[in-house]
């Protein structure tokens, strides 16, 4: 793999090196945690038209985020180095220009629902006794902005994600999340029941 670019803007770094002959490796650290970080990642890689097949991401100590993506474009172009910065610029302005996430995608065009179909989707939340934080498990088809929609309504729901993991196979998805409160305390029965059905009303 070689490396493309690394830029460092403020408290973001972006690292993007090949995988293969049409994917690619986006690794983007953040320094300081804040509220949203994964909402609006995603949103830009989806109004840039690169779709995630796989992704890990985590917090470390509270504050350093690591993101890991594996993209590949969908109209299978090719990462170029203005194309990083770009994103790198969008990022920007999402993070310390004010500038929200639904007034960036509106004005990009980009609409999740024309690339939504029928499909049984599976969702469960569980608190499991050896972790201190609640587990999401999500199995749909997997499309276009799929991730962003996630974040977003985890994001309106006050729910911070401790870290996730993202797998296609075969056009299906399975997402697994650990969540916990703003307070860093597990989901109630209450807010999981609540959860799970914002969930559903978006995958199926």
């Amino acid at each position: 793999m070689s490396t493309l670019i690394k830029k460092s803007m403020q408290t973001i770094e972006l690292t993007c090196t090949t995988k293969g002959e049409s994917s690619y490796l986006l690794k983007i650290t953040v320094s300081q945690n804040e509220k949203g970080i994964i909402y609006k990642m995603t949103s830009v890689l989806f109004a840039h038209d690169w779709d995630i097949e796989e992704a890990v991401a985590e917090t470390v100590d509270g504050k350093l985020v690591k993101d890991v993506f594996i993209i590949r474009n969908l109209e299978g172009k090719r990462m170029s180095e203005q194309d990083l910065l770009q994103i790198k610029a969008e990022l920007s302005a999402l993070f310390y220009n004010g500038v929200s996430v639904i007034d960036y995608l509106e004005k990009s065009g980009k609409d999740v629902n024309s690339f939504k179909k029928p499909f049984n989707s599976v969702v469960n939340l569980f608190n499991p006794p050896s972790i201190d934080s609640t587990v999401l498990d999500i199995r749909t088809l997997d499309r276009p902005g799929l991730l962003y929609e996630i974040s977003q309504i985890l994001y309106l729901s006050n729910i911070d994600i401790i870290s996730f993991t993202a797998k296609s196979e075969q056009k299906v998805i399975r997402d697994s999340f650990l969540l916990c409160t703003p307070d860093r305390e597990r989901l109630t029965e209450e807010q999981s029941t609540a959860l799970k059905e914002k969930l559903l009303s978006i995958l199926s």
